[in-house]
């Protein structure tokens, strides 16, 4: 990936990332453009493999399914991993399991990004309350709607663009150079994480009853080579069945 198809790339993915975590994407309720599937189809698209970047965009979703952002505070940001190794992973024929294991990382930076977005927020928040007690409606408006965006515009944008537009090269020189067992290694790491995604999310609700489908769609993947989407509308048949199962038993009373 190359020239302005690059170009057009590291600007899509700067702005979905400007959107997903930035205030103008709650602004207008833009949430969905912070999931990865959503990230990857639209990288898919720019580059031309949509399969792929569908592929890709749901193997990072389900590292990331059980994490919950308790009074806002993001402990990892999905978005800024997808936005970021999507692309490059689709440039240079990574494997979902190492683009997982790049993800992980670039996830937990998208975290100290967000808190940086905050504290810089805060500056607009104090000068708000100075505008209100002065009766400045105009210069309310502005600290509420105008001024935090444009503020997170290089703060969110520009990370993203640039690592789009020079981490293909930097990713190629790196596979180029690490020891193979190294990449094995990520490898079987990125192969793991989903299960823990879904264990979370097990953990979450409460439910130990459902752990089992979770260890036996693991090793059903990992047996049979199963890509994301197919086990995806594997584990959607095997639910509704257990679901209708369910429901026959209450309507029969037993």
């Amino acid at each position: 990936m190359e020239g302005t198809q690059l170009f057009i790339m590291a600007i899509a993915m700067g702005i979905m990332y400007w959107l997903a975590r930035g205030m103008i994407g709650g602004y207008f309720a833009l949430f969905f453009i912070a999931s990865p599937i959503a990230i990857g189809v639209v990288a898919g698209l720019i580059y031309g493999d949509v399969t792929n970047g569908l592929i890709l965009g749901g193997g990072i979703a389900a590292v990331f399914a059980g994490i919950i952002a308790p009074g806002g505070n993001l402990p990892t940001d999905s978005a800024l991993a997808a936005t970021t190794v999507i692309p490059i992973a689709l440039a240079t024929s990574l494997s979902v399991e190492q683009a997982i294991a790049f993800a992980v990382p670039m996830g937990l930076i998208g975290a100290f990004v967000t808190n940086l977005r905050k504290m810089l927020n805060v500056v607009f928040v104090h000068k708000a309350d100075e505008c209100a007690a002065k009766g400045d409606l105009k210069g309310l408006r502005n600290c509420a709607v105008i001024y935090p965006p444009l503020v997170e515009l290089p703060l969110l944008f520009l990370p993203v663009f640039l690592v789009v537009m020079f981490g293909q090269d930097a990713m190629t020189a790196f596979m180029n150079n690490v020891p193979t067992w190294v990449m094995h290694g990520m490898e079987v790491a990125g192969g793991v994480m989903p299960a823990i995604g879904f264990a979370l999310i097990m953990n979450m609700i409460g439910k130990p009853r459902m752990i089992p489908y979770t260890i036996i769609g693991f090793i059903l993947v990992k047996s049979l080579g199963l890509n994301n989407v197919t086990a995806g509308l594997v584990a959607g048949s095997i639910a509704f069945l257990v679901v209708m199962g369910f429901a026959r038993k209450e309507k029969e009373g037993v």
